[in-house]
């Protein structure tokens, strides 16, 4: 046994260690491929940003070795006549500062970005940008004198992250020089790159939900062989509990009847032959139960049906069932309301599932035990609901108490007798009838099982 147990513990350190190696290489996992994305997308920035920004420049050259471009020799013009304004400016007048005047004018001027946007098509291409202009220097100057009126207290937002420098320009004329830069932004930029990074991204998506399915359910069968491994220990442990106390009494049993003047009393043999065959009986109960796991898990059992009265076997069962225990520690109400009377059922093996119902009832029902018993009809299917005073079950046990070996908080706090089978059986038993079975609780009051069998499956008419 000891060597069970420490098998068991090896085999939880090993999960554990395993679980914990498979999420950092998960996070691992994560990390390079948010490296490799991000690296991804830095190249294609850079080869983003080379492509159009050499057609930019290539575009903006040719705009400005044009010959019959004169419209900018007219903004420098009229940029020449403000600069003298403001150099000799009228008294009366309310003047813009110098620098805003001359930053509307030029960003005014968008002749360029036309010119770029038509060379750019032309070559396959069809972003969409904005021209921008950015000044950097501005002078008013004049025989022997030099202002410089910008950057001063007047400054202008830089351009945008991510826009493409295409041009930088000095221009001096009779009343001012300046100095600034041409920058085009691209509206779409991110999106455009994300376009061409498509294939990566699905690729890289996809590897990652791939390997989080398969950790996820790897993570899901370790927790599930690790219940599992618990339960079957716990198993084990109620096993070892069943079998010592029959073979404990058999054992002392037998080693009374060694004694000679035992023997000479007939009534104390005969009482302690009963008593052996009894817990023998016990001790075979114990075994036939735990083959027929194999036999309920080969789907080798076979419902065998037959008419059945279901008032009448009711009845006969809640009867039996009384006789065998004390009928002072418990009161069991019996309700049957079945208007057809009989049907066709494997009486045995649903005899079986009853009982395991109303005995967990008495295990885990409070002094004095109360139980209800309803046979009903509905909708064409027989419905058995047993109901007890118990504890309840908590809600996060309900969906396991009909798996083999479970067994739960209550019946191991309060060292509540069984192998964690009852409920397996009887969910097999009711499922070979093709129907289902529902546990509901309220904890600390009561606890309901619901069986619903199909009539039509087999169902006859008295």
């Amino acid at each position: 046994m000891k060597d069970i147990i420490l098998v068991v513990k090896l085999i939880r350190m090993k999960s554990r260690f395993l679980i914990c190696l498979s999420a950092l290489a998960l996070l691992v996992l994560i990390a390079v491929q948010f490296m490799f994305v991000s690296d991804t997308y830095v190249t294609k920035q850079k080869q983003f940003d080379a492509r159009y920004g050499t057609l930019a420049r290539e575009a903006l050259r040719d705009f400005n070795n044009q010959d019959f471009n004169f419209a900018f020799d007219s903004v420098l013009y009229l940029l020449d006549n403000l600069a003298l304004e403001y150099q000799f400016p009228d008294p009366d007048s309310i003047m813009k500062p110098v620098a805003g005047a001359f930053n509307e004018i030029m960003a005014s001027y968008l002749e360029p970005q036309d010119f770029m946007k038509e060379a750019i098509r032309k070559a396959g291409e069809n972003p969409e940008f904005t021209y921008l202009f950015h000044m950097k220097e501005l002078f008013l100057i004049d025989a022997g004198y030099e202002q410089q009126v910008y950057p001063d207290s007047l400054l202008f937002d830089p351009p945008p992250n991510g826009a493409l420098l295409v041009g930088a320009y000095t221009h001096e004329r009779n009343f001012f020089r300046i100095s600034y830069d041409i920058y085009i932004n691209f509206r779409n930029r991110t999106q455009m790159i994300f376009k061409e990074m498509w294939l990566i991204m699905i690729l890289s998506t996809s590897t990652l939900l791939l390997v989080f399915f398969v950790y996820f359910m790897t993570l899901k069968n370790m927790l599930l062989q690790k219940r599992l491994s618990e339960m079957k220990t716990d198993f084990i442990n109620n096993m070892t509990h069943e079998l010592k106390t029959p073979l404990s009494t058999i054992a002392v049993a037998s080693s009374t009847l060694e004694n000679r003047s035992v023997i000479r009393h007939e009534e104390k043999v005969a009482e302690l032959s009963g008593l052996i065959k009894k817990q023998n009986r016990h001790l075979t109960e114990l075994i036939d139960r735990i083959l027929d796991i194999k036999i309920w898990e080969k789907d080798q059992v076979r419902v065998k049906r037959q008419v059945v009265h279901v008032e009448n076997w009711i009845r006969d069962l809640t009867d039996a069932f009384l006789l065998e225990r004390n009928r002072d520690s418990m009161e069991l109400t019996l309700e049957v309301d079945f208007p057809s009377e009989t049907i066709s059922l494997d009486e045995v093996h649903m005899s079986t599932a009853i009982n395991n119902l109303l005995s967990n009832a008495v295990k885990y029902g409070r002094p004095p035990c109360l139980i209800n018993l309803s046979v009903t009809e509905h909708e064409g299917f027989l419905i058995l609901s047993v109901t007890d005073n118990g504890p309840g079950i908590r809600k996060d046990e309900l969906k396991h108490i009909f798996e083999k070996f479970f067994r739960g908080r209550e019946s191991r706090q309060r060292v509540i007798k069984g192998l964690g089978l009852g409920l397996y059986y009887v969910k097999q038993i009711v499922e070979a009838h093709q129907g289902t079975i529902l546990a509901r609780s309220d904890p600390g009051k009561k606890t309901e099982f619901i069986i619903k069998i199909p009539l039509s499956n087999g169902h006859f008419t008295g």
